[in-house]
């Protein structure tokens, strides 16, 4: 399911729009948040080039605008111009060869930050510890916001000072193309009501997949328990490259090592390119429980050629194996993306 709130997000459409072999987009554009209406976080708009795959790291700290306290976010807005393949905002922990002293200075609309192009910022080892906050996959022209407005009682907690990362991946090859420009924004809008549940992220991936020439149709799966005490599943997306053909997510005992039943799936997509977010779920999870999820792959011909594919396999079985990695045409990805509550510890990651 997706939401998308045009007239409550104030969406402002810019006076003309782009043509591109006859085809119209009407460029979005969220509105400035006042301090005491929140944060507003906006890339510079970018060219993607035929053949070309980019990935950028965006750093900013959440500025101070309640004196020293937290800032409760109870609402987010995400928009993506049409070719994006994702947008995940992380909170900075441990730095190692990817961190914010190591970008260029940039204007990011309402905070300044710094931001780090393709090189370690292709890197998914560099923020494995590093907890999600909120993504968007969604960059369908007549659908480029995400508007989520989070469970009544819940909201994010974010720090005065944190260091956060705004990840942004385009692609503009055959799997996927860019027919305008790249550009990301997020619009992280302050509680009002005093909100006293906070919400908990879980990302998650399954990095041993392999999908090959030889083999028959696979299908990789796996579980993450959530901290301890009875928790809601409030949202889910899941994320996989062009191989994909259906991604399934399970409320789990915690114990099982069955796939759970059908009554127990509350995610389930089958379009690797523009995947359902599924907002506003209210899935009990036991006490002890998780998620469990599971990823069906098809191989395919590679645009690319085989001799790319073998090259990127790390067990050189020379059979068109597609591996994990970042890369939309050469690899493959089966993540995922779930936020619950109450947050009773950290926020989590399964790899």
């Amino acid at each position: 399911m997706r939401t998308l709130a045009a007239a409550a997000v104030l969406l402002t459409l810019a006076a003309c729009g782009d043509n591109i072999d006859g085809e119209h987009f009407e460029p979005w554009e969220l509105p400035d948040l006042t301090a005491a209406e929140g944060v507003t976080v906006r890339t510079p708009e970018f060219d993607v080039a035929a053949g070309e795959e980019l990935q950028d790291c965006y750093f900013f700290q959440v500025p101070d605008l309640a004196d020293g306290e937290p800032l409760w976010i109870d609402r987010t807005v995400l928009a993506l111009n049409p070719g994006s393949h994702h947008m995940n905002v992380f909170r900075v922990g441990e730095v190692r060869d990817l961190g914010p002293d190591d970008g260029e200075p940039i204007d990011l609309g309402g905070v300044q930050g710094t931001v780090i192009r393709a090189g370690e910022c292709w890197n998914s080892s560099n923020w494995a510890n590093w907890p999600l906050v909120v993504n968007s996959q969604q960059s369908n022209p007549d659908e480029p916001v995400l508007d989520w407005r989070l469970p009544d009682d819940v909201a994010y907690r974010l720090e005065p000072g944190e260091m956060l990362m705004l990840q942004i991946h385009f692609v503009n090859a055959t799997t996927q193309e860019t027919p305008w420009k790249g550009r990301a924004a997020v619009n992280f809008h302050r509680s009002q009501d005093g909100d006293s549940q906070e919400l908990g992220t879980l990302f998650a991936t399954q990095q041993s997949i392999r999908i090959c020439r030889s083999s028959p149709p696979p299908t990789y799966s796996g579980a993450c328990r959530l901290p301890a005490g009875a928790h809601t599943v409030a949202a889910a997306n899941g994320h996989f490259h062009s191989r994909g053909r259906r991604f399934q997510m399970f409320a789990w005992d915690g114990v099982s090592t069955d796939v759970p039943g059908d009554d127990a799936r509350f995610y389930e997509s089958d379009d690797w390119a523009e995947p359902d977010m599924s907002l506003n779920l209210d899935v009990p999870i036991a006490d002890g429980g998780g998620v469990w999820w599971s990823c069906d792959f098809e191989w395919t011909e590679p645009e690319v050629g085989c001799d790319v594919i073998d090259e990127r396999d790390p067990q050189g079985a020379n059979d068109c194996c597609y591996t994990f990695g970042p890369i939309v045409e050469e690899s493959e990805h089966c993540n995922v993306f779930a936020y619950y509550y109450p947050k009773t510890a950290g926020d989590i990651a399964c790899f």
